[in-house]
């Protein structure tokens, strides 16, 4: 009845069903401005559990626009902090809590959420969501935003465009010329780059990065905490200086966070009740807070792509090669074909090493190789097609 009296208000909606609510889990992965909102409708609406991911901890700066922290927080990780106010708001929801990089957490975690809902702000991370969620069948909402402007896709594995297929459009131009950017680099390429944007730092600080994994400017800009965490206190301090030189802070308004947010559940509401609430978004909503308008732009599904594409899946992705191509001449074509910044290439039972040509691998056209990378939850399948001049 306590239950009942609770959701009154929504289960006088045409086709509500609470109880497909109370049976349900989402994660949601990101607890920032609009994942906190996120989270909040979720839990009001009372959804049987929440999985909040985050690996980031509260600052000053959050709480004119993530609505479930106060100053008392400031420090704190982000998803502890959340779930306190949450099991507040509704303690009839079961909160699960993940203070760590998503892609550290295990398949079955996954495997529990009915729904995937991705409040992230870079596309690292996006695209390993991205096919996760194609591997594993799993609905995901994306949702993003930047200043008056917001974005949200639904993907539908199998059914709708996901967030590879018009990556060419969608992905922001220096983000896809950092992705294409592999990763074979020395700690004096990135000194050079970043004297190029007049910033001058010492070759042993430079070493310490790359230590970590930090290799490119596109690493700085978008190292998030746990990276940072493994440098001593110094170089922590100087790589956050270097940060705001790079990367200055992208403008946020709660506003909008809320917003796109509201959109997101609902369609995320939907999911859970099997379109009995109507038709699921298809396509991308942009939406426009100076000029208030809302723009739905349709995405076809591309059956030729290489992370939910249905050729992919039978034979695998494809390539042309040379038998005299070095093993890090493939991997500069695949960085430039698929955008993987840091592929590994696995054949039979072996990893290729750089240096070793495909003649000496022993490659014949039509073999399979596998390219693991840090965009993508599970190898690439890919063919190798030997050009015949």
């Amino acid at each position: 009845m306590q239950n009942l009296e609770r959701y009154e208000r929504q289960l006088r909606i045409e086709g509500w069903r609470q109880d497909k609510l109370a049976e349900s889990t989402v994660m949601v992965i990101g607890v920032g401005a609009i994942g906190c909102e996120v989270a909040k409708n979720l839990t009001l609406m009372g959804v049987g559990r929440l999985i909040i991911v985050d690996n980031d901890v509260v600052e000053v700066s959050n709480l004119s626009r993530q609505m479930l922290f106060t100053d008392d927080d400031v420090g704190r990780p982000k998803t502890v902090a959340a779930k306190e106010k949450l099991v507040k708001m509704n303690p009839l929801v079961i909160v699960d809590q993940y203070y760590s990089d998503v892609r550290e957490l295990s398949e079955d975690l996954f495997r529990k959420a009915e729904v995937v809902c991705s409040c992230l702000d870079n596309w690292p991370v996006r695209r390993w969501v991205n096919s996760m969620c194609i591997e594993l069948d799993k609905p995901l909402v994306d949702v993003a935003m930047e200043g008056l402007y917001s974005n949200l896709q639904v993907v539908i594995p199998g059914k709708t465009a996901c967030l590879e297929c018009h990556g060419e459009d969608l992905i922001p131009r220096e983000i896809q010329l950092a992705e294409c950017t592999l990763r074979r680099r020395k700690p004096e390429d990135l000194k050079k780059d970043l004297e190029e944007q007049k910033i001058h730092v010492s070759l042993d600080l430079v070493e310490r990065l790359f230590e970590v994994g930090i290799k490119t400017i596109f690493d700085i800009k978008y190292s998030q905490a746990q990276i940072l965490d493994k440098l001593d206190e110094d170089v922590r301090i100087k790589v956050r200086e270097i940060q705001e030189s790079l990367k200055p802070k992208m403008p946020a308004l709660q506003s909008v966070a809320a917003t796109i947010a509201g959109i997101a559940t609902t369609e995320i509401v939907k999911i859970l009740h099997g379109e009995s609430l109507g038709r699921i978004l298809n396509g991308l909503l942009v939406y426009d807070g100076y000029s208030t308008r809302f723009t739905k732009v349709k995405l076809m599904r591309k059956i030729e792509c290489f992370a939910c594409g249905e050729h992919v899946k039978t034979e695998g992705a494809e390539i042309s090669v040379s038998l005299d191509d070095r093993v890090i001449d493939l991997k500069k074509k695949i960085a430039e074909s698929f955008g993987f910044p840091d592929p590994e290439i696995l054949y039979k039972k072996w990893r290729l090493q750089d240096d070793q040509t495909l003649r000496e691998v022993g490659i014949k056209d039509g073999d399979i190789t596998y390219v693991e990378t840090s965009r993508r939850f599970t190898p690439l399948p890919l063919k190798l097609i030997l050009k015949t001049s």
